[in-house]
């Protein structure tokens, strides 16, 4: 009998914008999970072994960011920003549906000891990359988080599952929305008084403690086909 894995990383707070109006990429991901009872995900022996380690490695992140961006608009709607609060509940949104089409993915895997050894290595990540002395260094890390996300999903997009597999499809759909994030949070982090040199310095320090963290799973990222090296190239040319 197959155990469900337990998928939550972070805490789930309420969506502070649940209406607001679906873009055509979030009406895309709302099929592709109404799709997943007749189209479920599936995956081979060696694949479920690879995704069950690479999972909550994206899990992670799109919970963490879900807590952010929560926080986030509740500080500005106390002091009533509203326009502001507006803009980042659309990307509370997008996080709140990746979350919960990965968690779909999760759910087709069988429970497994690395699931939840990867899932505690990831909240530590992501936990420390939240301990900052501004609002601004904050959303400066997200924004070039944003960036590396991106990638990510766009490797995963193009990996050994195919374009036709359904894990492939919802990856390219969420680089999609976090291509918009990025521009978001710089946008919103400058707006709070970050400096061009700040984004600089703090490239360096995420995406080294980022590679440092999917390092430790290079053998599942090369089963998929995702070439940490390539990427870490991209992510260095970032930001410069």
């Amino acid at each position: 009998m197959q155990t469900k894995v337990h998928t939550r990383c972070f805490p789930l707070k309420p969506v502070t914008g649940a209406n607001t109006a679906l873009t055509a990429n979030s009406q895309r991901i709302m099929c592709w999970l109404g799709d997943t009872q007749h189209k479920p995900v599936q995956f081979s022996d060696t694949q479920t072994d690879a995704m069950s380690r690479l999972l909550p490695l994206l899990l992670c992140g799109e919970q963490s960011a879900q807590l952010v961006f929560n926080s986030e608009i509740q500080r500005l709607a106390a002091e009533q920003q509203h326009s502001l609060v507006a803009c980042l509940q659309d990307v509370e949104a997008d996080e709140h549906r990746h979350d919960i089409a990965l968690q779909q993915v999760a759910h087709s895997l069988s429970e497994l000891p690395e699931f939840t050894q990867v899932q505690r290595k990831a909240k530590r990540f992501y936990a420390h990359l939240g301990r900052v002395s501004t609002y601004s260094e904050h959303f400066v890390r997200i924004a070039i988080l944003d960036t590396c996300v991106t990638h990510i999903m766009q490797a995963f997009e193009h990996c050994h599952l195919g374009e036709e597999h359904r894990f492939s499809q919802l990856c390219g759909l969420i680089k999609k929305d976090e291509a918009k994030h990025v521009y978001v949070s710089r946008k919103h982090a400058i707006a709070l008084g970050a400096t061009l040199n700040q984004f600089s310095h703090q490239h360096e320090y995420v995406v080294g403690d980022l590679m440092t963290l999917l390092q430790t799973q290079g053998d599942a990222f090369e089963s998929m086909g995702v070439c940490l090296d390539r990427l870490n190239q991209k992510l260095e040319a970032k930001w410069r």
